[in-house]
């Protein structure tokens, strides 16, 4: 019994032999490896805290193909303090360089290392795309801020996917293929930007209320665009028309709301696919009150006088608007009044007003 126990147990472990073996066995037979590559890209950026898989390729006298021989490698690094290597995973440590070596069978293969700051941030420029299905643009340009503050452009370096078959990516470029909505997805090393395309059929219309307005300083006023396709539907593309404005210092437009900054005027100029819209704005500043020299008035019957009106504004500033204000008298018997010229009639009380704008002055005026 004994006996038959040891047998089994030294089959057992000449099993296990082979199983371990087998693969350097199975080279050993076709022939001998002649040169290993590391396959990843070198240098190898990394960033801290991040991993990296390696692979080993081999040339094998016998094979008409390189082998991955990765899980035959021996691994070992130059610099633990910056990269480790463990079963042909590196995980980077600290900011550096490091090289990793790969053996297998006598042949050696090295790749070096460069580890940067931990990304604290990636964004792509622009965020966001809205175009028209058919047309196409280019792929965003992406940066990344390191932990330490230095910025870097990454564009090149990034790797695109789109999460529908509504666009696809060509030579460096996204094209709308049917109307929806895509996410653009770019990969650089553990990172991930994420970016929103919208894809529609042409508009052929675009309107905007108000196309023109006057408005006081510092004040808003939203805008409404609509847009029109080719089968009559229409659109509210208000927040998604990019606009210009031909005096900045004037008036300025932000998510479709224009703002006004300083006295003066501005061509607006909206733009959505390749239909354009202008509305024209006039700042002004606000009328606060109207002032006459005369807070009363007494005449004689016949006696004439004529008052001047002056406008002020909330900016401090003064206009003399006699001329085109609108004057009345509430009793034209007592008195009349004509362009601020004041005549008196008959004995009597009457209130002279003149109004401007949306603000007006009273006098009253005696006739004795």
């Amino acid at each position: 019994m004994n006996g038959m126990k040891l047998a089994i147990r030294g089959a057992l472990a000449f099993i296990l032999v082979l199983a371990v073996l087998a693969p350097s066995l199975a080279l050993a037979a076709t022939g001998d490896v002649t040169s290993i590559e590391i396959t990843n890209s070198s240098p190898q950026q990394m960033s801290v805290s991040q991993t990296t898989t390696l692979q080993v390729m081999a040339v094998i006298e016998g094979f008409d193909n390189k082998q991955d021989v990765t899980g035959g490698a021996t691994w070992s690094t130059s610099n633990e303090a910056v990269a480790t290597i463990i079963k042909g995973k590196v995980k980077a440590v600290a900011a550096g360089e490091a090289t990793i070596y790969a053996q297998v069978d006598g042949s050696k293969a090295q790749l070096l290392v460069k580890v940067q700051d931990k990304i604290k941030s990636i964004k792509a420029s622009p965020s966001s795309y809205n175009f028209v299905k058919g047309s196409e643009s280019a792929l965003p340009k992406v940066s990344i801020v390191r932990a330490n503050g230095k910025e870097e452009d990454v564009t090149s370096e990034i790797v695109w996917t789109v999460s529908s078959a509504s666009a696809v990516l060509e030579s460096g470029k996204i094209k709308g293929i049917t109307p929806g909505r895509v996410l653009l997805q770019g990969k650089y090393g553990s990172e991930t930007v994420k970016v929103p395309v919208a894809i529609t059929d042409e508009i052929t219309k675009v309107e905007v209320t108000p196309a023109v307005m006057q408005l006081n300083i510092k004040k808003s006023k939203a805008l409404k665009v609509i847009g029109t396709y080719a089968n009559g539907k229409t659109i509210n593309l208000s927040k998604q028309v990019i606009w210009t404005s031909s005096n900045n210092n004037v008036a300025t437009v932000k998510n479709g709301t224009v703002k006004t900054l300083t006295e003066g005027q501005a061509t607006l100029t909206g733009t959505y696919q390749n239909q354009t819209i202008k509305a024209e704005v006039t700042v002004v500043p606000l009328l606060k009150k109207l002032i006459t020299g005369q807070k009363t008035l007494v005449l004689s019957p016949q006696a004439s006088t004529t008052l001047s009106v002056m406008a002020q504004y909330d900016t401090g500033k003064t206009t003399i608007v006699t001329s085109s204000a609108v004057w009345s008298s509430t009793k034209p018997s007592v008195a009349t009044v004509s362009g601020g010229k004041i005549v008196a009639v008959g004995k009597g009380k009457t209130s002279i007003t003149a109004k401007w704008g949306n603000k007006k002055v009273t006098i009253p005026v005696t006739v004795k």
